[in-house]
């Protein structure tokens, strides 16, 4: 339960300014792979969750480096829900 009540942790101003700027670029894949996804968009319904996939495990990987359990564990949560989307619309 250790890894449960870590504190996220203070980086350097570059770090944070990385981090920052990368979460911005997962956000802007997020909006775009949802967007396709409810505006039911003419291409494969995968590409939309591929979008997705990509935008959450980019914030989940931003999460990991700032040590924030909580963003971290949705994201991963959030992953499985984009593998998962992908899988039903492959049919398999």
């Amino acid at each position: 339960m250790k890894f449960l009540s870590l504190q996220p942790i203070s980086l350097t101003t570059t770090a944070e300014h990385r981090i920052h700027q990368r979460k911005w670029a997962a956000v802007v894949i997020l909006v775009i792979g949802g967007l396709l996804l409810a505006g039911r968009a003419p291409v494969p319904m995968t590409f939309s969750y591929f979008l997705l996939f990509f935008g959450h495990a980019g914030m989940l990987h931003q999460m990991y480096l700032k040590r924030d359990i909580p963003l971290f564990i949705i994201n991963i949560i959030w992953c499985g829900i984009d593998l998962l989307g992908m899988v039903r619309w492959w049919d398999i």
